[in-house]
């Protein structure tokens, strides 16, 4: 019994690193494009191959507001929609996060 415990909560806590991973490019991709002006679809591109190739997500999409809605609203909202897999074989879970600078 011991054993299933420790592995759910060792599985949980690889999942939500997982979700801190896509948080923090997320954030760091509303910051270079609200802060430093850089192009949304450059960052767009840059943040998903890295993303792709360096963690444990597999990423379906990036998406960032068009400048259009930036200047519009003063606000850059990233969105980053990914799986992350479990231990198990079949076992993952859906991450979708959002950040705004």
């Amino acid at each position: 019994m011991f054993v299933v415990i420790a592995f759910m909560a060792f599985q949980a806590a690889m999942w939500t690193h997982a979700r801190t991973e896509a948080r923090a490019a997320a954030r760091d991709a509303a910051v270079l494009v609200g802060r430093f002006g850089a192009s949304p679809d450059d960052v767009e591109r840059s943040t998903f191959e890295i993303l792709e190739n360096k963690s444990v997500l597999e990423v379906r999409a990036v998406d960032i507001a068009e400048l259009d809605e930036i200047r519009a609203s003063g606000t850059v909202e990233v969105t980053i929609t990914a799986r992350a897999n479990g231990i198990i074989i079949g076992t993952s879970t859906d991450v979708e996060v959002t950040e705004a600078v």
